[in-house]
């Protein structure tokens, strides 16, 4: 699997965004867990930029543009870092509507996606080295859970 990863530099964009193309189902079956694991890593590797002193969550924030935004932030989970990783799905949509594989059947995608983050995060070591705590979100960060 090849992640193309591009850094964006507007204000209001700062960060970097994977863009990554799945063009079955059988790529997004085999793909989707490294997609994740690629993200993750990424924003794993940023955050010796990301924290500043009043850092505390990881927040894995996932709309329903299917995006999937990882941002460090302070304790009232409204001031960010500068830089965040960015991961546009939109393109798996059409394929987990025709996939039967059991990962992804009844269950909606944002879980999916909280599950496969969460799986990973508890082996990955580089994030083991920080003293943030890891949420999901689905779009509004008051009601947050604990990965």
């Amino acid at each position: 699997m090849n992640i193309e990863w591009e850094v964006l530099s507007s204000p209001a964009e700062s960060g970097v965004k994977a863009k990554y193309l799945i063009n079955s189902v059988a790529q997004l079956e085999a793909d989707f867990a490294p997609l994740l694991a690629a993200c993750v890593n990424k924003a794993v590797g940023e955050l010796h930029s990301s924290i500043q002193d009043d850092s505390l969550y990881l927040i894995f924030e996932f709309d329903e543009s299917f995006v999937l935004n990882v941002v460090v932030a302070d304790d009232s989970k409204l001031q960010e870092s500068p830089y965040r990783v960015v991961c546009d799905m939109a393109s798996l949509q059409p394929y987990l509507d025709e996939s039967t594989h059991w990962k992804f059947k009844d269950e909606g995608f944002a879980d999916i996606v909280k599950h496969e983050i969460r799986d990973y995060l508890s082996t990955c070591s580089g994030f083991m080295r920080y003293s943030l705590v890891a949420v999901f979100s689905e779009g509004d960060r008051s009601k947050t859970e604990l990965l």
